[in-house]
C-alpha cells in the first residue's frame, strides 16, 4: 500500500470521528488534517472539499454494509428459517453494535446536512430496500416450507427489519449483551406471530 493510501485511509478515520462526533457542519478540514498530522494544503490535495471526504467515506461505508448484509442474507442457507432469522439478527447486531461507521450512517441519516439530505435519504433507502427484499425471499423460501404463516412475504420482511433497526438504535443506550437479550425477546413474539401451523 502506498503512502497515499495511507494517508487517505487516515483521512478516512480521523474524518469518520470527526462526522460522527460534530455532524457535517461541526467538522472542519484544519482539525482533520492536524489530527491526521498533514497540513491543510495537504489534505485538499486528498479531497477538493469537506463534502467530497464526507461523500467517499459515506459510499465505503455504505458499500461494506451491503456487502455485509448479502453475506449475512446469503448465509446459513441449511438452517430452518426460525435458526435463520436469528442467526441473522444476531450478525446485524454484531455489525451494528460499536460500529463507528453505524453511529456515523446514523447520526447524518437523523441529522443530516442540508445540501445533502436528499442524497443521504435515498441512498439509505435504496440501501434499506434492497435488504428487506433479501428478508422477503427468505420469508417466501419459509412459507413454502411451511415453516411460516402464508403471509405477505414483504409485510413480514419489513416487520423484521423494523425490530432490528429499532433495537440497534436503541443498543447504544445498552451494552450488547442486554442488546441480545431484548432482540431474543423481540423475535420471539415476532415469531410466535409468523411461525407456521
Amino acid at each position: 500500500m502506498g503512502q497515499g493510501s495511507v494517508t487517505k485511509e487516515r483521512i478516512f478515520q480521523v474524518a469518520l470521528k470527526t462526522f460522527a462526533l460534530h455532524g457535517f457542519e461541526g467538522a472542519r478540514m484544519d482539525k482533520i488534517a492536524a489530527e491526521v498530522g498533514i497540513n491543510k494544503a495537504s489534505l485538499y490535495f486528498h479531497f477538493k472539499s469537506k463534502e467530497d471526504i464526507f461523500r467517499e467515506l459515506f459510499q465505503d461505508i455504505i458499500k461494506k454494509y451491503q456487502d455485509k448484509m448479502k453475506t449475512i442474507v446469503t448465509g446459513f442457507k441449511d438452517m430452518p428459517c426460525k435458526e435463520r432469522l436469528k442467526a441473522i439478527y444476531q450478525e446485524y447486531l454484531e455489525y451494528n453494535l460499536d460500529n463507528a461507521e453505524m453511529d456515523f450512517w446514523n447520526r447524518i441519516y437523523y441529522l443530516p446536512p442540508s445540501n445533502l439530505r436528499e442524497e443521504i435519504i435515498s441512498i439509505t433507502s435504496e440501501s434499506k430496500k434492497e435488504f428487506i427484499a433479501d428478508l422477503a425471499i427468505i420469508m417466501e423460501e419459509g412459507i413454502k416450507k411451511k415453516e411460516l404463516q402464508p403471509m405477505n412475504p414483504y409485510h413480514m420482511a419489513n416487520a423484521f427489519y423494523y425490530i432490528l433497526t429499532c433495537i440497534d438504535l436503541s443498543s447504544d443506550l445498552m451494552d450488547k449483551e442486554q442488546a441480545l437479550l431484548e432482540m431474543d425477546s423481540c423475535f420471539e413474539v415476532l415469531w410466535n406471530g409468523i411461525k407456521g401451523m
